[in-house]
Order: C-alpha cells, then structure tokens, then sequence
C-alpha cells in the first residue's frame, strides 16, 4: 500500500499556536511548571552526570504525563491532540540537555515499538515506557555509519536451533546508553538487510562504553553501546526482517520535526534571557534595551522565532493524518508483518521535505538567536555562570543530529522531485494535486481595509513571485541535469532554501490572517511579523533561488520588500514590555 501527501490543510484548517484553549494553556503550564521548578534548578546535577537526578526527573515527567502526551490511553498515555503534543515538545525543549535525553525516550525510541511492534511488544513496553519506569534509547549511528546509516555494520543471524537471533557489533553516540534499560537496534539480518530489534539491556553480552565527552549537551549521557553475540529471542525482533530501514527512516522523519519544537524551546528561552538581561544592563547611565542595534537584534530574534514556529506547528497539522492512518494500521491484526511496514512507514513519511526543512531552519534559527543573545550579554556571555554560554554550547549539536543539515536539505530537494514525478504521472492519468493554504485563495480578503491587509496583500503577491520562480528554475534544472540534479549540491542547497523560506513565509502569513480572534504577537503585530517574514523570505529564500537562476539559464527579476527599521522596533518593544 502507498500513502502520498494526502492532507493539504486550507488556510482555515492550518494549525496555528493560537488555536488553543484553557485545557491547552494547563498542559502547557503544567510542562512549564516541571521544566522551571524540577528541571533548571537541578542543571547544575544533571551537567556532572548525576544518573540520579535524571532518573528522578523522568519519572517525574511520567507522573505528570508529559512523555506520553499523545501516546494512546491504552498504552498509558494521555491521548490528546497535536497542539497539546507541540506545546509540551517545546516547553521541554528550554532544558537543553535534559530535553535532549526526554526527547530521544519518548521519540525515536518509543515510536517504533509504538507504529512497528506487534500487540505483545506494545503492552510490555510502552506502559513502563510512558511512566519511565523504563527508559529507551534508540541505536543506529556507527563508527563508520554517521549519515549513511543505513549501512552499519552490526549484524544478526538466525540461529535455527536455539530459535533466537544473535546480535554482534557496537553503535556510537548512542543517547542515554548507560541509563536506559532497552534498545532499539538496527542490524543487518544475514540475507534480509537491516531489520530492527528490542533489545533489553540484562541481556548477556550487553554492555556500554564509557561516557562521551562532548562540548555540549552534558545533560544527556552519551555512550557507545557494545554487542557481543547477543542473543535476543524471536519475539525481539520489530515489524518484519529486513525492513529496518524503512523503520529508521519513517521514525527520524518524525525526530526531525521534533527536533524543530527542541530548537524552538530553546531560541525562546534564549529571547527571554537576553531581553530580561537588555533591561537590568546598564551602561552609559541607561539600561542597554534601550539602545537601537540592541533592539533591532531583539527584533530580529522574535521575528525569525515566530517565522520558525509558524513553520513547525504548520507541518505538525500535516504530519497528523499520515500519523493517525499509521497508528491505524499498527493496530491492526489482519496486516502481514511485510505489508504493514511498508504502509505504517509510507504513512510516517508522508510529510518528508516539510520534517526536514523544518529541522533545518528551526536549528539554523536557534542558532542565530542564542549567538545573538551572546552577543547582548556582551563578556558576560561567554562566562560559564551564565545560562546562556551554556545554552551557546548546547545548541550547536542540533544542525548535526537528526541528520545533518547537509542531509536534510538533499531530502527536501529529493521529496520535491518525487513529488514532481507522482504529479506528473497522476496528471497523465486524469488526476491533480491539491495546492498549498496560500495558493488560490487571497490570506488579506477576508480582512478590513487596514496596515495589516495592506502589508498581507503585498506579501501575498512577493509569495506568489517566489512560487513562480521556484517552478521555473527546477523546471530548467531538470532539462539541464534529469536524474542527476540531486547529485549537484550546490544547486540542491539553493533550491532546498528557496522551499524552506517559501514554506516558512506562507505558514507565516497563514498564521497572521488567521489571528484577528486569537491573542498574542500573530494579532497584535501581524503586520509587522509579516513585514519582516517578507524580507527575511527575500533575503534568504529568494536571492539563492537567484543565484541558481543564473546558473541554469532562468532570467528572474528581483523583489522588493518593505521598510524593517521601524517593524523590528516595535518588535523589540513588544517583547521587552513582555518581560519581567
């Protein structure tokens, strides 16, 4: 069975942070409770490695609910809706290393047993899971494996007579190796390729190097996991032999997009921080927020957030069909184990280029606001006692993890050209694809004749320049190159940004439009976060799309984008009154 991209939601469908109500605003008071009374005051402990607190924590997380938020109530969770899943991602995600760890238990390590293990592994496992009486950990990355892979080296065999498999090998970086009881491991099966297995950690011939010492992140343990001759039962083994990478790779699309809610936990906490510290420093007499290129950093910090939150909450109301058909499928008992794979992890990837443009451009945001936040803190940033050097050595790690931004930009590019093939066959035989929340329908019609329409309109119409753009060089870049566009990549890393930014500035302005009712920074400064999202879309989506432009041959006039100067301003103005 085959799951295309099935869920284009319409610009009254699109899911939004403002889409919440009481019960969303308690979920996420309670994730913000845990994070600021249990976790930050106990960082200090969870830095020097104190197994301990950390264990505590997650059981602490359990107890409150939050690792099995949307964890159906069969398995312990508590079953909510998207939004209550993105709220709490990102609230945990303000604790750094700590939120590193929670998110590895609680995502790729519980998603495939979840979406790939049969009823047996589902009821042993996910219970302990979502309480964290259990914590998991999920084993791919190798020595010789980084982004390849796909093709480790660990291997299992079939031993016939003792009716198990036997598992040999070591894995590298492994998260929370050493303070988790179960693994999920990816090994190549004797003439099957890579199959996927639960492995518990009390098996004979388990055993975890010593800690990493990596320069961030010291929160989250770090090990390499060691298997000599292991052997696990049949019962182990997850979905069916041989198709453990459609397993690894359905389950890091969803990572990815998980991992964008980290980053954005962290690039909000970083906005906070420095706003707090622009108002308390003083130098020449005055508090430093009241210096203009202070403020206009703030401003661009809360606008580039906002552009990259729009973006992830977008994608996550993409992601939950494809999610809740796999989830569907998982559960059923009439499926061959081959057959259910292959559409459980045709579901989970059904949203490829938006999980992993999404990754990139929330790390690369994150980065850009902690550095910047760095740079408000002045000397005082770069000193230790600080959160935020912390915060600066924390979030370098995320434009490698999770797939490289490297990496992610080649699927997004890869995705696109699929995309492109399915429509052209599906036109070739009396089908169609369904446009984008933006694409037919004016965001500014349903608005008064006001700044904000205005600003809507213009954006609108630059959006729709961009698109046309955008077509026309892929279009002249698959006559010039065919199949080995994807082999060009510096033509890859162009139009993977153009997407991105296209992405990003839709989503933006979708959210904007849909914000008159709502409360928050999307209503009371729509006009200016879609003034900036405009320029930012122009400076860093559409001038790479000019750059390759040239390159194949397409003539692409420029774009205009409005005054910023003074939208930044109010930007800053609106955060630092926010601040206390």
């Amino acid at each position: 069975m085959d799951v295309t991209q099935e869920f284009h939601p319409g610009p009254q469908s699109a899911l939004t942070p403002e889409r919440r109500s009481d019960e969303h605003d308690l979920i996420e008071e309670t994730a913000r409770s845990f994070v600021e009374r249990d976790v930050l005051p106990r960082m200090e402990a969870l830095e020097a490695g104190d197994v301990g607190a950390l264990k505590a924590l997650y059981r602490k997380a359990g107890e409150l609910g939050l690792i099995g938020v949307d964890l159906p109530e069969a398995y312990g969770g508590l079953e909510l809706d998207p939004l209550s899943s993105l709220l709490v991602a990102e609230t945990l995600g303000e604790t750094a290393g700590f939120g590193v760890s929670i998110n590895i238990h609680s995502g790729v390590a519980l998603h495939p047993i979840l979406y790939f293990g049969d009823e047996s592994q589902r009821a042993s496992y996910l219970p302990q899971l979502a309480v964290s009486e259990v914590i998991a950990s999920y084993a791919l990355t190798e020595p010789d494996a980084g982004s390849d892979a796909i093709h480790g080296k660990t291997s299992a065999r079939r031993d016939e007579a003792r009716g198990c498999y036997v598992l040999s090998g070591q894995k590298q970086w492994i998260s929370n190796a050493r303070v988790v009881s179960v693994y999920v491991v990816f090994a190549q099966l004797a003439d099957r390729g890579m199959t996927a297995f639960v492995v518990d950690r009390d098996r004979q011939g388990v055993s975890v190097g010593k800690e990493e010492h990596k320069v961030g992140i010291h929160a989250s343990p770090t090990a390499s996991l060691i298997l000599d001759d292991v052997e696990v039962p049949e019962s182990a083994l997850l979905g069916a032999p041989g198709h453990g990478h459609r397993i690894a790779l359905s389950v890091l699309n969803l990572a990815r997009h998980k991992m964008a809610l980290y980053a954005l936990g962290q690039a909000r906490r970083a906005i906070r921080i420095a706003a707090a510290y622009a108002k308390e420093r003083r130098q020449f007499g005055v508090p430093i927020a009241s210096f203009g290129m202070i403020r206009e950093k703030l401003g661009y910090m809360a606008a580039r957030y906002f552009v990259a939150r729009s973006a992830a909450y977008r994608a996550a109301g993409e992601l939950a069909p494809g999610k809740k058909r796999a989830l569907d499928l998982a559960l059923r008992s009439d499926l061959e184990p081959e057959e259910k794979v292959r559409g459980v992890s045709s579901a989970l990837s059904s949203c490829i280029a938006a999980c992993s443009l999404n990754k990139v451009l929330a790390t690369e945001v994150q980065a850009f606001i902690i550095d910047e936040a760095v740079q408000i803190h002045g000397g005082y940033g770069y000193m230790e006692d600080y959160e935020i050097a912390r915060m600066y050595r924390d979030a370098r790690i995320t434009r490698i993890f999770e797939g490289t931004n490297e990496i992610n930009r080649l699927a997004v590019v890869r995705d696109l050209l699929h995309a492109r093939a399915r429509e052209a066959s599906a036109c070739s035989s009396g089908g169609s694809s369904s446009p984008s929340p933006a694409a037919s329908l004016s965001l500014a019609a349903h608005l008064p004749g006001s700044r904000l329409r205005s600003t809507l309109e213009g954006a609108e119409q630059a959006l729709r320049a961009m698109r046309v753009g955008f077509d026309a060089v892929v279009e002249a870049a698959l006559a010039c190159e065919g199949a080995r566009l994807i082999d060009q990549q510096a033509i890859v890393r162009r139009l993977a940004d153009a997407k991105m930014w296209l992405y990003a500035f839709e989503s933006s302005l979708v959210r904007v439009a849909l914000a008159a009712d709502a409360r928050g920074p999307a209503r009371d400064l729509g006009a200016e976060f879609a003034a900036v999202a405009w320029a930012d879309a122009v400076r860093y989506g559409f001038t790479p799309l000019l750059e390759a432009a040239r390159h194949v041959g397409v003539k692409l006039d420029g774009l205009e984008y409005p005054d910023e100067i003074g939208q930044l301003q109010a930007i800053a103005e609106y955060v630092l009154d926010r601040v206390r």
